[in-house]
C-alpha cells in the first residue's frame, strides 16, 4: 500500500457525523430516496418499508436520535425524511417539526429485520419500484433504483485494508499527507471536558453520544464510539508531544481498519474490545519500539482480556464499556508488558 492509497482509504473510513451511525444509516437511506422523488412526501399518506440486518437493527433500535431526543428506528427514518443534508451527516440539519409530523403516524413505516450480518439497510417505497440499499460501510450505496431506473452511484472502490507489515512501513515513512489526515482526525474530534480524567472523558462522551449528544464526532470504520476512544487519548498526547506523535496515530488508524476487516464492523462483540482498544494499544506500543510480534500479541491479548464485553445495543452503558477497555490499554502498557 502506498501513502496515497492509505490516504484515500482513511478518507473513506473517517467521517464526521452527529449521532450514532446505525440510526444515521437508516436516516441516510430515507434522505437518499427523498432527494430522488419529484415531490416531498406527505406525512399523512407516505408509506415505506425498511429491511435491516439484525446487527444494524440492534443499534438503531436503542440509540437516541439527536435533537428529536427519541430512541428508535422510526425517529431515525423520520429525521431522514426531514433532513436537509446532502451527505451522511443527516442528523446535523433536519426540520424538527416535519420529523415530528412523521413520528405522529408510525403506521407509515414497516420495519422488517432480516437474517443478515453486519451493516445492511434497504429502504423502499412500495409500488413505485424505488429503493436504496446500503451495505458494507454505513454510507455506501450498494444500489439505488428510482422508478425502475438504476441510479447507483459509480464510485471507485476503496483500497483493500493494509497488512500489518504495510502499517509498519506507512507509519515509519512520515508521509506529510497521511500525518495531516491523522492530525485532522484528532483536532476535529469531540472537545475535551475540563475537570475530568481522560478515562472519564472517554466514558462520558461515549455514553452521551448514545443518549442523543448532538456534537459532531469523528467516526472511523463506521463507529463514533471507537473514534472517540482513539481520538481523545492521542489528542491529549499530541498537546504534549506535537508532531512526533503522529506516526503512532497513523499506526492506530490503519490498525483500526485492519482489525475491522478481520472482525466485522458490526457484530455481537463490543467493537471497543475487539478493535479500538487493541488499535490504540498497538499505536502506543509502536511509538515505544514494538515489533510485529509484539503487535500481534496485542491484537490477541487485549480482546481476550475484554472477552466479556458484548454488544447489547447502542446504549449509555457503552460508556462503562469504554472505561473498562481504556483501563485494559493502560494496564497493558504500565504493568504487564514492556517494549524496548
Amino acid at each position: 500500500m502506498t501513502p496515497r492509497e492509505a490516504v484515500r482509504l482513511l478518507n473513506g473510513e473517517i467521517v464526521q457525523v452527529v449521532g450514532c451511525t446505525e440510526p444515521a444509516a437508516v436516516a441516510y437511506a430515507f434522505r437518499t430516496l427523498v432527494r430522488h422523488l419529484p415531490a416531498r412526501p406527505d406525512p399523512a399518506t407516505f408509506r415505506a418499508e425498511l429491511r435491516i440486518s439484525k446487527d444494524a437493527f440492534r443499534n438503531a433500535s436503542t440509540a437516541v436520535v439527536p435533537h428529536l431526543k427519541t430512541v428508535g428506528i422510526l425517529a431515525a427514518a423520520a429525521a431522514g425524511l426531514a433532513s436537509r443534508a446532502d451527505d451522511f451527516n443527516v442528523f446535523a440539519d433536519f426540520d424538527l417539526r416535519r420529523a415530528r409530523a412523521f413520528m405522529k403516524n408510525p403506521a407509515w413505516l414497516k420495519i422488517v429485520p432480516v437474517r443478515r450480518r453486519g451493516l445492511f439497510v434497504h429502504a423502499q417505497i412500495p409500488g413505485l419500484r424505488t429503493g436504496v440499499t446500503l451495505e458494507g460501510r454505513h454510507d455506501r450505496i450498494q444500489r439505488l433504483v428510482v422508478f425502475g431506473e438504476d441510479r447507483t452511484p459509480r464510485e471507485k472502490p476503496l483500497p483493500p485494508p493494509p497488512t500489518l507489515e504495510e502499517i509498519f512501513k506507512l507509519a515509519r515513512q512520515r508521509d506529510p499527507q497521511l500525518e495531516a489526515l491523522a492530525c485532522d482526525f484528532l483536532l476535529r474530534q469531540v472537545p475535551a471536558e475540563k475537570g475530568f480524567s481522560l478515562e472519564t472523558q472517554i466514558a462520558r462522551r461515549v455514553a452521551g453520544r448514545m443518549s442523543g449528544y448532538s456534537h459532531p464526532v469523528m467516526t472511523i470504520t463506521g463507529s463514533g464510539n471507537q473514534g472517540i476512544f482513539l481520538g481523545l487519548p492521542y489528542r491529549q498526547l499530541y498537546a504534549e508531544q506535537g508532531e512526533a506523535l503522529l506516526p503512532a496515530v497513523v499506526f492506530s488508524l490503519l490498525a483500526q481498519v485492519h482489525l475491522s476487516a478481520k472482525k466485522s464492523r458490526l457484530s455481537a462483540d463490543c467493537g471497543l474490545a475487539t478493535k479500538a482498544a487493541p488499535a490504540l494499544a498497538a499505536g502506543l506500543a509502536f511509538a515505544r519500539g514494538a515489533s510485529p510480534t509484539d503487535i500481534r500479541r496485542i491484537f490477541r491479548d487485549i480482546p481476550a482480556r475484554l472477552a466479556g464485553l458484548t454488544c447489547a445495543g447502542a446504549e449509555p452503558a457503552c460508556g462503562g464499556k469504554a472505561r473498562r477497555a481504556f483501563r485494559a490499554v493502560q494496564i497493558f502498557h504500565t504493568v504487564e508488558y514492556s517494549f524496548p
